[in-house]
């Protein structure tokens, strides 16, 4: 008797997407040499992680690194992105460790990644950076040289402390010219920003969160106007976008009718140490502290 197949030739099998990634996973996975030490391909989806990665030792480790203008010249090694990863381009980095910073918006990805086989931790970035030093130290096996980089933002932290201990509070507004993205509009930082943290260690009054604004939102005049900022504080990297020291008073609107455009009062940090709360987070804040009460 003639046997059927359920498959003939003339019909091609259906190929599961979700079991070839993980078909593809699984060999990718056999491949590494027996005993290879863990979180030797690292992936992460926030650039103050790679900026912690890269001062506890690991930045040749990074395979997988957000584009951000803080890590210019850095990790040279490791592919960039602009937009979220899809699965296929994270496998394609062969990661043994991928590590998020926003719940919300790496939940998917980390997912996927379970489902791949990759090891994944969430270290949210908004912890304060001597936790987040802690937990990311932690989690690769770099204990030590995690304590080393706490130990010089807290003394950091005291001395910016002793200046501002009995100064006046200083209304200040950080403008960028990135925080919504690639949309191209002028914002201001509110609430749940690094730069609101650092305002406020610094002995600052944030203006922007004062106003009610959360994370990064557009700027009108009257709104600017009516923060009546004494200082205003930008990243190197965005300085140009905004005017240069001498035009962003006219760039951003109402600036121009403020306290601070009338002293020119500009503060220009790293763009890390106003974005990140991670390894430039004790200096910025000394940085700053100095800048606004005066110490030399």
């Amino acid at each position: 008797m003639r046997r059927i197949s359920h498959a003939t030739s003339c019909r091609r099998p259906r190929i599961d997407a979700a079991a070839l990634c993980a078909a593809l996973a699984m060999l990718l996975v056999s491949a590494l040499p027996a005993g290879a030490a863990p979180a030797n391909r690292i992936a992460v989806l926030d650039p103050g992680h790679a900026e912690i990665l890269t001062a506890l030792g690991l930045g040749d480790a990074l395979v997988l690194v957000p584009e951000d203008p803080a890590l210019a010249g850095r990790v040279p090694a490791a592919a960039r992105y602009h937009r979220m990863p899809s699965a296929e381009g994270l496998l394609a980095q062969r990661p043994d460790l991928l590590i998020g910073g926003n719940p919300a918006r790496d939940r998917e990805l980390m997912t996927q990644a379970d489902r791949l086989g990759i090891d994944s931790a969430m270290i949210p970035r908004t912890l304060p950076a001597p936790a987040r030093i802690g937990r990311i130290a932690g989690r690769v096996g770099r204990e030590a040289r995690g304590r080393e980089l706490v130990a010089g933002i807290e003394a950091d932290y005291a001395a910016a402390r002793e200046i501002v201990d009995g100064a006046a509070p200083v209304r200040v507004l950080h403008v960028s010219s990135s925080g919504a993205g690639s949309s191209g509009a002028v914002t201001g930082a509110g609430a749940g920003t690094s730069a609101d943290g650092l305002i406020r260690r610094a002995g600052g009054v944030n203006v922007g969160a004062e106003a009610g604004l959360e994370r990064y939102q557009s700027l009108s005049a009257e709104g600017v106007i009516a923060m009546a900022p004494e200082a205003v504080l930008v990243s190197r990297q965005e300085l140009a976008a905004l005017g240069g020291r001498t035009g962003i008073w006219q760039r951003v609107s109402g600036l121009a009718h403020t306290p601070a455009a009338a002293d020119r009062r500009l503060i220009v940090l790293g763009h890390s140490a106003v974005k990140f709360d991670a390894v430039t987070s004790g200096e910025a804040t000394l940085m700053l502290a100095r800048a606004l009460h005066g110490d030399d």
